[in-house]
């Protein structure tokens, strides 16, 4: 199966779980990339559920690939599918063969997703921005697109469920919200020197954190002071709008 064609399935997959879900708001679309080709990471500030990957290949009108969980690549089917479509294990052992990868992966004109944080944030559980993303747009000479997502929080919907091993594996789900995704303007790789150190990379993971807790504050206040306005859309549909990664 070619790359192309499962990244197809899987965007199928996705847009036809958003459309039952929720309707998508975009905000930011200014600050997408123009050039085509150009080098570029998109980091996920937040995990506003367990399905914003979901939501983010639902809008995708390119390819993509995505730097993720090696666990989520032992499901049957969707693993198979993670495969096919060019997404990066992440072993937590070895990351550096997630980074080399995902290196490569721009280099050969491919934009790649990854998150800021760990997934367990989907669930509420805190969690300390990781360097990963960073350090991998520094050594590719990309620029960082950060993007934020957010769900209604009444309509959020925490579940589990209990794998093979006997294991209960929680996530956080939702039904009838608007589904805000925000893009936010890039952080160029000029603005990066050609060999920076953890703590220069900690500073701007660091910084990102706090940019999506802004915005966390800006489009809570939207959703109270906007709520006549948004009162008489439709929580469902997904997105119409398709976004050049």
């Amino acid at each position: 199966m070619s790359a192309d064609l499962a990244f197809r399935i899987i965007r199928a997959y996705s847009t036809a779980w958003m459309r039952s879900r929720c309707r998508v708001l975009l905000h930011g679309e200014e600050h997408l990339p123009t050039a085509p080709g150009s080098r570029r990471v998109y980091l996920l500030l937040n995990h506003s559920t367990s399905y914003d990957l979901v939501a983010l290949i639902h809008l995708a009108a390119n390819r993509f690939s995505v730097v993720m969980d090696e666990g989520a690549f032992h499901f049957p089917v969707i693993g198979r599918l993670f495969h096919a479509a060019g997404f990066i294990p992440l072993v937590k052992s070895d990351s550096g063969a997630a980074i080399r990868r995902a290196v490569d992966t721009i280099h050969a004109g491919m934009p790649v997703v990854m998150s800021l944080t760990d997934g367990g944030s989907a669930i509420g559980v805190e969690s300390r921005p990781r360097t990963g993303g960073v350090r991998i747009a520094n050594l590719a000479g990309a620029d960082i697109y950060p993007v934020f997502t957010m769900v209604e929080k009444d309509r959020l919907r925490h579940r589990s469920f209990r794998g093979r091993n006997g294991e209960t594996y929680s996530y956080t789900t939702f039904r009838d919200t608007f589904y805000i995704v925000s893009f936010l303007p890039p952080i160029p790789a000029s603005s990066f020197a050609e060999h920076e150190t953890y703590e220069s990379y900690r500073q701007v993971a660091e910084g990102l954190k706090e940019l999506s807790d802004r915005e966390q504050e800006r489009f809570s206040r939207m959703m109270r002071e906007d709520a006549g306005e948004l009162a008489g859309l439709r929580r469902r549909g997904g997105s119409d709008r398709r976004v050049r990664w």
